[in-house]
C-alpha cells in the first residue's frame, strides 16, 4: 500500500517525465554543446559544494544556473541541463544516506530531480503564454524576470507539500515563510540568471569565465560561515564549562533550545527568527557563568540581595556575547528572556509585545522545562520536586497575561505539548 507521500512523489516524477517525453526529446546537443558543458557542470559544482547558510537550509547558485539555461536555449536545454546536473549530484550528496531505506533514497532524489523539469516547465509555458498574450518579447528583462518568480513560487508549492506531509510544519505556513525569501531570491538569484543569459549574448565562454568571480565570492563567504560555527562552537564549550558547575543549567538549556524552536516553527517564524532562537535558547543561561556557586547551587530560597545578583546573569550574558555580529539577533534574547507580560520582569521591565518576540518564546519554553524538572530547593519551600505536564500548563495557565505571553502559552500546550 503506497503512503500518501509515495504518491505525490510518484505524480511529480510523471508529470516530469510527460515534460520530458514532450519537450525534451529529440534535443541537439551539437547545437548547444558547449553551453550545455558549462552550464550543467557549474550547476553540478553549485549543488556539491553549496553552503549551509542556517541548519538545514543552504545557498546554491543551481537555481539562477538552472533558470539562465531555460532563458538562453528554452526548455529542451533547461530540462538536459537540469537532469545533467541534479541527477549526480542528488545521488553523491545522498548516497550515504541509503541506510534509511533504499526506497526513501530514490523517492527523494527522483523527486528532487522532478520537481526541478516541473518547475521548468511551468516557467516556459508562463513565458510562451506571456509572449503569446503581450506580445513582449521572451528575452525582454521584464518577462524573464516574471519567468523567474512563477518558476521560484512553483518550486516552493512543490516542496512545501512534500515538506508539510514529512513533518509538522502546515502548508501555509511553509509558504508564507518561504514567500518572505522570494523578494531576495529575485534579487540575487533571478538577476544572476539574466547576467549569465547576457554575457552569453556575447560568447558561451564570456559565460565560463563568469564563474571565476562566482567560486572566489563562494570562498569568501564560506570562510565567514565556517567563523560563524567556530564562534557557535566556542560558546558551547562555555555552557558546557557551566554543565560542570551546574548539571540542571545544561540539561535545562537543552530541552530550552527543543521546546522553543518547535515553538517558534509553530508560530510561524522564518528561518532566521527560528535560528536565533535555537541559538539564544541554548546559551540564554550563559551569564551563570558569572553567579557564584554559594548562589547558584543554594537550596532553599535565595534572599532579596542574592536575588538580584541572580538577577544580573542576564546582562552579564548579554555583555559576553554583545560585540559578536553572529549573535547581533541573540542579544534580546539573554537579555530579555526574563521580562514579564506585564511589566513586572527584569532586567529593564518590559511588558507586552514590547518584549521581543524570540524572548517570549524562549521564555515559554523555559518555565515549561524548569516546572517538569527536578529542583532540588522546591521540597524545602513545601512545593513537589517536579511537576507533571498536566500541573505545569494548569501554572503556566494561570502566569498567562501576567508573566507569559497568553498567546504563545495556548499555542505551546495546543501545538507544541500535547496533552490527553
Amino acid at each position: 500500500m503506497f503512503s500518501k507521500v509515495r504518491v505525490y512523489v510518484f505524480l511529480v516524477v510523471a508529470l516530469s517525465a510527460y515534460v520530458f517525453a514532450t519537450h525534451a526529446l529529440p534535443f541537439d546537443l551539437e547545437a548547444y554543446a558547449a553551453i550545455f558543458i558549462i552550464l550543467a557542470l557549474g550547476s553540478f559544482l553549485a549543488q556539491i559544494y553549496e553552503l549551509e547558510v542556517l541548519p538545514h537550509h543552504s545557498l546554491s547558485t543551481q537555481m539562477a544556473i538552472t533558470v539562465a539555461s531555460l532563458f538562453i536555449g528554452g526548455l529542451p536545454l533547461a530540462i538536459w541541463v537540469a537532469i545533467a546536473s541534479t541527477l549526480p549530484a542528488e545521488i553523491m550528496l545522498r548516497w550515504n544516506r541509503r541506510k534509511d531505506g533504499v526506497l526513501r533514497f530514490v523517492d527523494v532524489v527522483l523527486f528532487n530531480v522532478g520537481q526541478l523539469v516541473v518547475c521548468l516547465g511551468v516557467a516556459s509555458l508562463f513565458l510562451n503564454r506571456l509572449t503569446e498574450l503581450s506580445g513582449l518579447p521572451g528575452n525582454s528583462y521584464l518577462a524573464m524576470s516574471l519567468a523567474f518568480i512563477v518558476y521560484t513560487f512553483a518550486n516552493l508549492f512543490l516542496v512545501a507539500i512534500i515538506i508539510a506531509m514529512t513533518s509538522e510544519e502546515r502548508f501555509r505556513t511553509v509558504m508564507r515563510i518561504g514567500s518572505k525569501r522570494l523578494p531576495l531570491q529575485f534579487l540575487s538569484m533571478g538577476v544572476l540568471a539574466m547576467l549569465m543569459y547576457t554575457l552569453n549574448q556575447e560568447s558561451p565562454f564570456t559565460l565560463a569565465l563568469m564563474f571565476v568571480p562566482m567560486s572566489l565570492v563562494h570562498y569568501s563567504v564560506q570562510g565567514y560561515l565556517k567563523l560563524g560555527r567556530e564562534s557557535h562552537l566556542a560558546f558551547k564549550k562555555i555552557t558546557d564549562l557551566l554543565e560542570q558547575r551546574d548539571q540542571y543549567t545544561g540539561d535545562h538549556s537543552d530541552e530550552v533550545e527543543e521546546l522553543s524552536v518547535r515553538l517558534g516553527r509553530a508560530l510561524g517564524m522564518s528561518d532566521e527568527e527560528l535560528e536565533a532562537v535555537k541559538a539564544g535558547a541554548a546559551i540564554h543561561d550563559i551569564g551563570k557563568i558569572a553567579i557564584p556557586d554559594a548562589i547558584l547551587h543554594k537550596r532553599g530560597g535565595l534572599t532579596d540581595e542574592e536575588y538580584e545578583i541572580m538577577k544580573t546573569h542576564t546582562t552579564i550574558g548579554a555583555e559576553i556575547i554583545r560585540d559578536l555580529s553572529i549573535y547581533r539577533n541573540v542579544i534580546p534574547i539573554v537579555l530579555h528572556e526574563h521580562e514579564h507580560w506585564d511589566g513586572g520582569g527584569y532586567p529593564h521591565g518590559l511588558a507586552g509585545d514590547v518584549i521581543p518576540l524570540a524572548a517570549r518564546v524562549v521564555a515559554v519554553a523555559d518555565v515549561y522545562s524548569a516546572l517538569t524538572t527536578k529542583r532540588p530547593y522546591r521540597p524545602p519551600q513545601g512545593k513537589p520536586l517536579q511537576y507533571t505536564p498536566d500541573e505545569a500548563q494548569a501554572i503556566m495557565t494561570d502566569m498567562s497575561g501576567a508573566v507569559l505571553d497568553p498567546r504563545l502559552v495556548e499555542v505551546f500546550f495546543r501545538r507544541v505539548i500535547s496533552l490527553p
